[in-house]
């Protein structure tokens, strides 16, 4: 297994409030990978993105190999949402600061895919590209309710208005599943600063070219900031 992380602050914002996280040699969940992006005042973003994932990280630490995967990523995450609602209630520096977040292991050919908000999950297997994550928003809303498009939703003025996020409220549901995965296959998780920017048919073109893990990753933040970069940009790569 291979993974390759990066985040980038874009073209247009003051600060990154984008995360991630690889799991280090000494991690008792070997493929375990995470990806938040921040919201709120000035550096809560930031704040926000970072205390997730340190409180999910925390989490796993003590609790690995106790729960299955699912019951333990749902109650990672609801760690990680109760330490950053505790955070933003102890000032006003803090206050309302909320994170999305999207987090995968992946063992025996099974990944188990979790996540708050907008930033999503991508998994290309056989040269097709499949998105594993329904984002939680107002556009999605509309476009399940058959109001707009999912064409629309791309350009709609409140497609960044997302509907659920880790620290808003004292609880978070969490959305779990299981995908079954195999070797060569390639496992993404992103921040609305990539898809915001490039088209899922673009993602997939891209993937599939023959180049590193590492190049790829870079050629991904590169396009999204030349198509403007209008957002932080963060994503892991994984390589079965």
């Amino acid at each position: 297994m291979k993974a390759v992380g990066m985040s980038d602050i874009g073209k247009c914002r003051q600060n990154n409030e984008d995360a991630y996280y690889i799991a280090e040699p000494n991690f008792p969940i070997p493929y375990c990978y995470i990806v938040a992006d921040g919201m709120g005042g000035y550096n809560a973003g930031e704040v926000a993105s970072q205390t997730a994932i340190a409180a999910f990280v925390s989490y796993v630490q003590t609790e690995a190999n106790k729960q299955e995967n699912p019951d333990l990523l749902t109650a990672a995450f609801q760690a990680a949402n109760q330490v950053v609602f505790d955070k933003s209630n102890t000032s006003l520096e803090f206050a309302e600061m909320g994170t999305t977040m999207v987090a995968t292991i992946v063992q025996q050919e099974k990944a188990y895919i979790a996540h708050v908000g907008d930033s999503r999950a991508y998994l290309l297997q056989d040269g097709i590209l499949h998105l594993l994550t329904t984002d939680h928003s107002y556009v999605m809303e509309l476009v399940q309710n058959g109001d707009i498009t999912k064409e629309e939703a791309a350009t709609h003025p409140k497609r960044n208005m997302i509907t659920r996020a880790i620290g808003i409220k004292d609880m978070v549901e969490t959305d779990v599943a299981i995908y079954d995965v195999k070797k060569g296959d390639l496992l993404l998780l992103c921040t609305d600063g990539l898809t915001g920017m490039i088209s899922d048919t673009e993602l997939e073109e891209f993937l599939c070219r023959k180049m590193s893990l590492k190049k790829k990753v870079k050629g991904l933040v590169d396009i999204a900031n030349a198509k403007g970069g209008f957002d932080n940009i963060s994503l892991v790569l994984i390589e079965i």
